[in-house]
């Protein structure tokens, strides 16, 4: 008859007490990432924002000149590539629908295509329009130029940054001590930026200063990706605008460098098949961060399949939640990839025009302007288009989750320059850090705290790098003593496997979390003493191999513990306090369980 190993039984049963305790948490990730995507707008809409004459193709990489006409021969439909850029790096096809075709028929033979990625038809999405209410008047009864301004800390010597509450309200000061954005390049998908002085119009005047790096015009297919309507320029000025020259306003992350990609036409609409081909292409050349202010009623599969790429890719994309006033998240915001954002006004509540519904992952500051008046604006450089062909060069108060969302973008600059850059861990720090206001459906985590996102950042790297020191210095200390033993008995053998368990307990959370993401629930489970659990109470039969088993649990738990409690813990920011504590507790008893096993056990 079978014995159990001595003290396996009731190590068994504190395997399946954690697993029942892990469970909640587990479970809480499943069910939040389970979650459906919001109702697209009604067949009744589908007219205005589809093209009829179009549908649109992701292709396989590696397709050629050659096999996009064979394809095309197939589906009785010509095929072209999107763009310039198309054929050599971003692979999306056009499918020009013939008059009298059946264009869903074309559509299920394109994704039946072992070439075809993904296709759909052309949608049309746009920077969001205030499609809520109209604007009532104004009745500013509160002065907004001034607040909180903290004298004791560095600030812009621009002339008017006193009137940009909005960095007061995410503490972009505090922040600037730690961060300005060094080293962080985010990709402005937009109406293009007047970055500098071109055929079309005259660089902005606040953007002397301004790094950037190269674009593409999708809308135009040129190099030049210039802003003819100004939506994109200002959004790009609340970013990185430049900020301590006496000009203007400042840009909350204004070392950091803007790539500009034109997708919107001077009406401020664009297609679905150049955004997503803009996606790619800002992660193909080296963007940390993604801003898209734009947005629209119905799901795309290309442009879902592009968010996704660049996700994997290691790409925070950021975007406007929508300006319906009403709840539904518009898309791209409602992609799991992507970070939705809502607006709140002056006052820090939800602006009248914000769209909201569960996929809000944060708020930030996108201007009120029933709370007061052009002063609850978000205040920004930017060329307005004139009769003149040269536009009005000046500073306008624009209000919009168009605001609000660059505001985001530019915070996971600041903390990507600290050196986390895994969208994952960059989402999980600007919810973590955010100031609590609810419900969540409104205002996601809370409202974004620029000042605490980059703290926490920098808390995260240090820690991590502690631990590699914690390690080397183990290590070091062990073949000191080692060394020092050998002297007098050359048997002794080197005792550096008890090091390396305990080690690999200790850095393996780091090296998981970077590799799956915070928010995974396999990242949770990794975390988890359970697997050498499992593995002891399955079958480890020496006391070396338990007392190994053992010094690796207590290096899980170390790890876990002190994240937990420096509020660094590596999970994402859906597993609230309630379901982490039994979970922890519960792998702390399980771990010290386990040493104690291992070191009392007989060979």
């Amino acid at each position: 008859m079978m014995r159990d190993k001595p003290g396996s039984g009731s190590l068994r049963w504190l395997a399946f007490l954690s697993l029942a305790v892990a469970a909640v948490p587990i479970g809480w990730s499943w069910w939040s990432a389970a979650q459906p995507l919001p109702a697209p707008a009604t067949s009744e809409q589908a007219d205005a924002w589809t093209d009829a004459t179009q549908l649109e193709a992701q292709m396989k990489p590696g397709t050629d000149d050659a096999a996009l006409a064979e394809i095309s021969a197939k589906i009785g439909a010509p095929i072209t590539w999107n763009s310039g850029v198309s054929r050599e790096e971003t692979d999306v096809a056009d499918v020009a629908v013939p008059a009298g075709a059946d264009a869903q028929k074309i559509l299920d033979q394109l994704r039946s295509d072992p070439r075809v990625e993904a296709a759909d038809r052309v949608h049309f999405l746009k920077e969001p329009g205030n499609e809520a209410q109209e604007i009532r008047d104004a009745h500013p009864d509160t002065d907004f130029s001034a607040n909180a301004l903290d004298t004791d800390r560095w600030r812009p010597n621009d002339p008017r940054y006193k009137e940009q509450w909005n960095f007061q309200m995410v503490k972009a000061e505090e922040a600037w001590e730690v961060t300005k954005g060094k080293g962080a390049i985010v990709a402005v998908i937009d109406t293009g930026v007047a970055f500098k002085d071109t055929k079309i119009g005259k660089r902005a005047r606040d953007f002397g200063d301004t790094q950037f790096v190269p674009g593409y015009d999708f809308v135009n297919r040129t190099d030049t990706p210039y802003d003819d309507q100004s939506h994109g320029t200002h959004v790009a000025g609340t970013i990185a605008e430049s900020t301590n020259n006496n000009e203007g306003v400042a840009g909350l992350a204004f070392e950091a460098k803007i790539m500009p990609l034109k997708v919107l036409s001077a009406s401020g609409s664009g297609r679905t098949n150049d955004i997503a081909e803009a996606i790619r292409w800002a992660a193909d050349h080296g963007a940390n961060v993604i801003n898209m202010s734009l947005g629209g009623p119905f799901p795309d599969n290309l442009m879902s399949s592009a968010c996704e790429y660049a996700h994997k890719k290691g790409v925070t994309i950021v975007c406007a939640a929508g300006n319906s006033g009403r709840e539904g998240v518009g898309y791209p915001a409602a992609y799991k990839e992507c970070i939705a954002v809502s607006a709140v006004g002056p006052k820090g509540d939800l602006s009248f025009y914000s769209s909201w519904g569960r996929q809000v992952a944060i708020a930030a500051p996108g201007g009120d302007k029933q709370v007061g008046g052009d002063a609850g604006g978000i205040l920004q450089n930017t060329v307005v288009p004139g009769d003149d062909g040269k536009g009005v060069d000046d500073y306008y108060a624009f209000q919009g989750t168009s605001m609000a969302s660059p505001h985001v973008a530019a915070v996971a600059a600041l903390i990507v320059s600290q050196g986390v850059k895994n969208p994952d861990d960059v989402k999980a720090i600007l919810q973590k850090s955010a100031v609590k206001k609810g419900p969540s459906e409104k205002y996601g985590a809370g409202i974004l705290n620029a000042a605490a996102a980059v703290k926490l950042a920098a808390g995260t790297r240090d820690d991590g790098i502690a631990r590699v020191w914690m390690v080397a210095l183990l290590f070091g200390f062990n073949y000191f003593v080692w060394n020092m033993r050998r002297k007098k008995d050359s048997t002794i053998a080197a005792p550096f496997w008890g090091t390396a368990a305990f080690a690999f307990g200790l850095l393996f959370p780091d090296w998981l979390t970077g590799l799956l993401g915070q928010s995974s629930m396999f990242n949770l489970i990794g975390h988890s003493v359970l697997i050498p659990a499992a593995l002891l109470v399955m079958g480890s039969n020496s006391k070396g191999e338990r007392k190994l088993l053992g010094l690796m649990a207590l290096g899980l738990t170390l790890h876990v513990g002190w994240e937990f409690l420096h509020n660094t813990t590596p999970f994402g920011p859906e597993i609230g306090f309630w379901q982490m504590l039994p979970w922890v507790g519960a792998n702390l008893i399980i771990g010290v369980g386990m040493l104690i096993s291992g070191l009392s056990a007989k060979d």
